[in-house]
């Protein structure tokens, strides 16, 4: 009898075993490696760029206009145009007596009036200014 229980255990542990085995076997799909490699970094020396400033013209009364700390003006217009620039400075020079110039600041041409000490004199001129159709004018410290 042990026999017979012996066999039965072996038969059905056969069994069981191939039900629980795969249908199909299949082997893993191996994907293409992908290297991807970095430019060698290479270690640029840090230089300080200089301020890109392009005054076009300058007032001869002013010549130490760089030795000034702070010095107000007032900005009545910016644009990507070189020419409507030149033009706006040209209709200005024409309405005042104060120096207009041009100054190119990338990506900008600024159309800019004076050279003020005191922000209460460029805040002065401003309004002025405003006065005589450039209402977006402004005082700045360049």
């Amino acid at each position: 009898m042990l026999k017979k229980l012996l066999i039965l255990v072996l038969f059905f542990s056969i069994v069981f075993a191939g039900c629980t085995k795969k249908a199909k076997t299949t082997e893993p799909v191996q994907q293409p490696t992908v290297v991807i490699e970095e430019e060698p970094k290479v270690e640029q020396p840090v230089t300080e760029q200089p301020k890109l400033e392009v005054i076009e013209e300058t007032p001869s009364q002013n010549t130490t206009s760089q030795n000034v700390v702070s010095e107000y003006k007032v900005q009545i217009f910016a644009t990507y145009d070189e020419a409507k620039a030149y033009k706006v400075r040209d209709e200005a020079k024409a309405k005042f007596t104060e120096d207009v110039y041009v100054e190119y600041i990338p990506p900008y041409y600024k159309v800019r009036i004076g050279h003020f000490k005191l922000k209460e004199e460029a805040d002065r001129f401003r309004d002025i200014v405003k006065e005589k159709g450039y209402s977006d004018a402004f005082t700045v410290v360049p």
